[in-house]
């Protein structure tokens, strides 16, 4: 049996498909390369050397594409920054694959097997699979559908009279605070940051992968609480003013990969909420989820 395989399709629509003719010796003679071919739009720019690579896993062998990133438009670009299609060509036979996945990989990725920060995969069942973040050799939590609060409020010291010039993402009754965020904990490679966006800067309120710890304190007080958040009255940065006047300021929640190849948002929008034009010391504020910034993708074989 003489053994042809086309194309492999991945992203919105990644295909495999093999055919044979019978040949004098009966057996099959597996062709050594396969095409993959990647269609998403939900994938976004990497910066820094940071790029992207899709993987299929064969009898527990991952079998990498030739590292690619996007344009703001889709488009795809060599490692190299220059335009290119999207079919890549594989040196095996993946048409047995169980699992194919897309990684983040940094200047000295792995050649045989993807880093920690795993966007999306997904199991191939029959000629079908679904990518998604959710799944476990992805972020491995359910980003979609999430719902948070925050608490306008400067637990890091005891001056009740600069309450208006935090953000933490807690719930508040008396003196008790209790944690405002029930997110799915992330596989490593991946951490939450928020941010307040307002008056023309981005600040992050911390990276953290718990939503009853501390994150990565940036400006207020090392003793704060055990929760994520952060106060601004203190070591603004460079151009910024504190205390920070909150009114109107944006607020979101993101998933970021670890190490990161920005110090800007991923893209990856888990919670967003709105300050008013009046801002209260102690006043509650919801977060609601963007499951539309959430990354996923479909693949077929035939």
């Amino acid at each position: 049996m003489k053994r042809f395989i086309a194309p492999l399709v991945l992203g919105l629509g990644i295909v495999f498909f093999a055919t044979g003719c019978d040949g004098d010796s009966g057996t099959k003679a597996p062709n050594p390369k396969v095409q993959m071919s990647i269609s998403t739009t939900t994938l976004k720019p990497l910066k820094e050397g940071f790029l992207y690579k899709a993987w299929a896993r064969v009898d527990g062998v991952y079998y990498p594409t030739d590292a690619f990133n996007v344009t703001e438009t889709g488009q795809f670009l060599t490692s190299g920054s220059q335009f290119r299609d999207k079919s890549f060509v594989l040196e095996a036979d993946i048409t047995d694959a169980d699992l194919v996945l897309i990684s983040i990989e940094g200047k000295t990725g792995s050649a045989t097997a993807p880093s920690n920060s795993v966007i999306l995969a997904g199991d191939v069942s029959g000629v079908n699979a679904t990518l998604t973040s959710a799944h476990t050799d992805a972020m491995g939590g359910n980003l979609t559908g999430q719902t948070g609060q925050l608490t306008i409020m400067t637990p890091s010291d005891i001056d009740l009279t600069n309450e208006a010039f935090g953000v933490w993402y807690v719930t508040v009754s008396g003196t008790v605070l209790t944690k405002g965020l029930t997110l799915p904990t992330l596989n490593p490679g991946w951490v939450y940051q928020g941010w307040v966006e307002v008056g023309g800067n981005l600040l992050s309120t911390g990276r953290f992968r718990s939503t009853n710890l501390s994150d990565s304190n940036l400006y207020g007080f090392p003793d704060g609480p055990s929760f994520p958040g952060e106060d601004f009255f203190i070591n603004p940065p460079t151009g910024v003013t504190f205390p920070l006047n909150l009114a109107n300021a944006k607020i979101s929640i993101t998933v970021e990969p670890q190490p990161d190849d920005s110090a800007d948002p991923s893209g990856i929008v888990v919670l967003t909420g709105q300050l008013p034009a009046a801002i209260v010391g102690r006043s509650a504020h919801a977060l609601t989820a963007t499951g539309a910034a959430i990354p996923n993708a479909t693949i077929s074989i035939f």
